[in-house]
């Protein structure tokens, strides 16, 4: 069985490719829009589940049941506060799905700490806004995330004796 974040994963560096190039335009969208498309996130995830299906099959559902975890946690949020639109509820589903379960976990702090630094700097700036779209947050911190599991793997096989 793959591991997520494991330096054996053959999925690694092409999902990370697909969710980068998918990141930039999402990230664009949504601060000028404040929204999130399907026409964005859904091809994104569906090319990340055909990387695993080709790559890794054997890890499919775990990676799915994150994928699951990340939208339902997106939509009970966006159910209790109202405060996420269900871009951002399907965007964490394909985080979900490339990040797998727990780095998801990871990728969803960093995004909101660096969502809160950045509302924190504004208020401290005086700039008022109403509304701080999540989406570029999210791609900040999910490949922050990535970036970091996959380096610290590295970092292990030299130091272990």
């Amino acid at each position: 069985m793959i591991i997520p974040f494991n330096m054996d994963d053959p999925c690694f560096w092409p999902e990370f490719l697909i969710f980068s190039i998918f990141a930039f335009p999402i990230s664009g969208i949504d601060i000028c829009s404040r929204r999130i498309p399907d026409m964005l996130s859904l091809p994104c995830f569906l090319l990340i589940f055909f990387v695993r299906i080709l790559f890794a099959p054997e890890s499919l559902l775990m990676f799915l049941g994150a994928a699951l975890f990340g939208g339902a946690l997106f939509f009970c949020i966006r159910l209790g506060t109202g405060g996420l639109g269900l871009g951002d509820v399907k965007f964490a589903a394909v985080i979900g799905l490339t990040c797998g379960f727990p780095l998801v976990l990871a990728a969803f702090f960093i995004a909101s700490v660096l969502g809160f630094a950045a509302a924190v700097i504004l208020r401290i700036s005086g700039i008022r806004i109403k509304f701080l779209p999540f989406g570029p947050f999210l791609c900040a911190g999910t490949v922050t995330s990535l970036l970091l599991a996959h380096f610290l793997q590295i970092f292990k096989y030299f130091f272990v004796y």
